[in-house]
């Protein structure tokens, strides 16, 4: 449903502004001067005129050209006329030529060089230019940012009877930037320009009306102006008649003249009317439903500086592929609410103030990770502290974490846990999770159980998965709570149905190893092992390795299979399921025996720093397999099991072929050996 929206200004004073654009409505305006009137002069004897040095003749074929008045629109060639009219002293030339440089427009803008042009006009008495030097001030815009100065320019041009000044000179009033709010005042100059046909002001005036503020409430003057500025083609009146329409201002309710008044607006260059548009396709409100429209208006919107549009798209990229499209959108809607904030402040309560501060966030996000534009952490830090003071958690929560982590900025726990805290309070699970693990290890304060419990529950309350599996283990281990295995077993399941994949894990254990009073059930742990092992974790590959190989309890014994889940866990980083594969090699078990193929796969462990695979290398050294008979390097292996080999029959195993390889080592090759077991021995201890 369309609706009239008020946007309050930081004068405090509210602005009723019927869902308008602020780029058009509530901001100043610069003016747009009208084209030339040149037919009674023919264009020769222009341009001979202006060759010998008449300044009002080129400033007249630069305007023809900057306006495509007479001919056809070239912006270069505009600008060379009227530098050569600014040359010879043309005050016109110079508003001309700084409007030009002001906008932008075909032309790379310069509001530094305009600003020197149009103050040398003003200076001189140039309304037009009054009115224009006021919008820079307002807005910063090559020139210091000084409202005292918006408001003298705009009501120097006002006084000339300029309808741009005019209009903005009441914005000033009304709003405040002029003293106190004055919207009496602002009426007066908002008529004085609506009674010579100026259609922005119409619009404006017709707000007052509408909203009786400075003026007696009187809808039908309101819908009356509306429709004097719509019939001006004006996009901004067609808008704010459409809306009337849609809300019975002045007038009977009409959907169908609301949309056709909204289509005419946006088919002007309106973005609010393209954006309303796109709102109303999305829902089907007044028009049959249509995604595709919807999705057209809104990019039309975004594309007319519609920072709301700008913003929503930026956020939907950012969550898909396309993300230098996303970085672009997000900047262009940043960027554009930056120059709006002085007429249009942020309200994080308004789904404007919201996206804007997502947008922040997705923006700072893909900054980190230099992902669709170039990595800046300090800009990133900068944005994720302004969206958190926008009221987004999870940039919040994104800074509690840079601060833990002391990512971009100095690790200082204190500050992360009142940031995680606060991420906490506005609803971000991870943060409270985070707290509990922080309470939990110790690093949040001093270790406490009891208030990490409090922090679990509350992420687990908050619907944060990771926080079940955590509870599920401090029921099963009694911290801080009575041990209560079916109440660990409840979040467990919570956590494993929520695919985390400790909890799979602890589950399939649970039913392969027959714990908490549960039958012993292989089915049901190759099931949470499968979902576990789906999501790309090791540990469960090699434990349905472990399933297949020994086979029991509604699982059959297949070693092909088992091997086949050994590999991708050795893939994966798991050592024993490498070492568990060569074996498969060596006694020829679900694969065909290969000593090669064993020796690959014993080294692939052993280099993973699997013990028992240590001693499958030295021995295969030690009698010839590798065809190297390196009897020191089989020594080392050997020793380095025998001392850490998890069984003991291994480790024992180990230390009698160890001491028969060093039988047979010569004086040198022993202290070769002793030399390797001590610098092996320094790297596991530093470890």
């Amino acid at each position: 449903m369309l609706r009239i929206a008020f946007f309050l200004l930081t004068s405090g004073l509210a602005i009723a502004v019927a869902s308008a654009s602020p780029t058009q409505t509530s901001e100043p305006s610069l003016p747009q001067t009208p084209k030339p009137a040149v037919a009674y002069a023919e264009w020769n004897s222009l341009v001979l005129q202006a060759l010998d040095g008449d300044a009002s003749s080129a400033t007249a074929i630069g305007r023809m050209y900057a306006h495509g008045s007479g001919t056809a629109r070239d912006v270069p060639e505009a600008m060379r006329w009227l530098t050569r009219g600014v040359d010879l002293g043309s005050d016109e030339a110079k508003r001309e030529l700084g409007l030009l440089l002001l906008r932008g427009e075909s032309t790379p803008k310069d509001p530094e060089h305009a600003g020197s042009l149009l103050h040398d006009a003003a200076d001189a008495g140039d309304a037009e230019a009054q009115a224009a030097l006021g919008v820079m001030y307002a807005y910063g815009d090559g020139v210091p940012q000084d409202w005292a100065l918006a408001v003298d320019w705009s009501q120097k041009a006002a006084e000339q009877g300029d309808p741009w000044g005019q209009a903005n000179y009441g914005l000033f009033l009304e709003t405040g930037r002029a003293g106190p709010a004055d919207p009496v005042q602002a009426a007066e100059w908002y008529r004085r320009a609506a009674d010579h046909g100026f259609a922005l002001a119409q619009a404006r005036l017709g707000l007052l009306y509408q909203n009786g503020s400075g003026v007696q409430h009187d809808p039908a003057k309101a819908f009356e102006l509306y429709l004097r500025a719509a019939n001006e083609n004006d996009p901004i009146g067609e808008r704010l008649l459409a809306l009337a329409f849609h809300d019975g201002i002045g007038t009977q309710p009409d959907e169908n003249e609301t949309v056709a008044w909204l289509k005419r607006s946006a088919g002007h260059g309106d973005a609010e009317a393209m954006f309303l548009l796109s709102e109303d396709y999305a829902r089907g409100l007044g028009v049959a439903r249509d995604d595709q429209a919807a999705w057209r208006y809104l990019l039309n919107a975004a594309e007319h500086g519609h920072v709301l549009a700008a913003a929503r798209i930026g956020n939907e990229d950012a969550g898909g592929t396309d993300h230098q499209e996303a970085a672009r959108w997000l900047r262009i809607a940043i960027d554009k609410a930056k120059q709006q904030a002085s007429f249009f402040p942020e309200d994080p309560q308004t789904d404007r103030g919201r996206q804007l501060a997502l947008a922040r966030y997705n923006l700072a996000l893909l900054l980190m990770s230099g992902d669709g534009t170039p990595k800046d952490v300090p800009q990133a830090i900068e944005l994720f502290q302004t969206a958190s003071d926008h009221g987004c958690a999870r940039a919040t929560d994104q800074l509690a974490r840079m601060y833990r982590q002391g990512v971009g900025v100095v690790r200082n726990n204190t500050t992360a846990v009142k940031l995680y805290e606060a991420a906490a309070s506005n609803g971000i699970g991870s943060a409270a999770f985070d707290l509990a693990e922080g309470y939990n290890a110790g690093w949040a304060g001093e270790r406490n159980k009891p208030l990490a419990l409090q922090w679990y529950r509350r992420a687990a309350a908050l619907g944060y998965p990771p926080a079940w599996f955590a509870l599920g283990r401090f029921y099963e281990e009694a911290q801080g709570v009575a041990r209560d295995n079916n109440e660990a077993l409840t979040w467990y399941q919570l956590a494993g149905n929520s695919k985390v994949v400790a909890a799979e894990l602890r589950l399939g254990d649970i039913a392969h190893l027959a714990q908490f009073g549960q039958v012993r059930n292989d089915e049901i742990a190759r099931r949470w092992y499968s979902l576990a092992a789906a999501q790309g974790d090791g540990a469960a590959e090699e434990k349905l390795g472990d399933l297949y190989w020994q086979g029991a309890a509604g699982v059959s014994r297949n070693r092909t299979e088992a091997v086949h889940h050994y590999k991708v866990a050795a893939e994966r980083g798991i050592a024993s399921a490498a070492r568990k594969v060569a074996v498969a090699y060596a006694n020829g078990d679900g694969v065909p025996p290969d000593d090669t193929q064993m020796l690959r796969w014993s080294r692939q462990a052993a280099r993973a720093g699997d013990p028992e695979a240590e001693g499958m290398v030295g021995y295969a050294i030690m009698i010839g397999i590798d065809g190297s008979y390196d009897l020191v390097e089989a020594a080392t292996l050997l020793k380095l099991s025998s001392e850490s080999a998890h069984s003991t029959d291994w480790r024992n195993h180990a230390a009698a072929m160890a001491r028969e390889a060093e039988s047979k080592l010569t004086r040198p090759e022993r202290e070769a050996l002793n030399s390797r077991l001590a610098r092996w021995r320094s790297t596991l201890d530093g470890e």
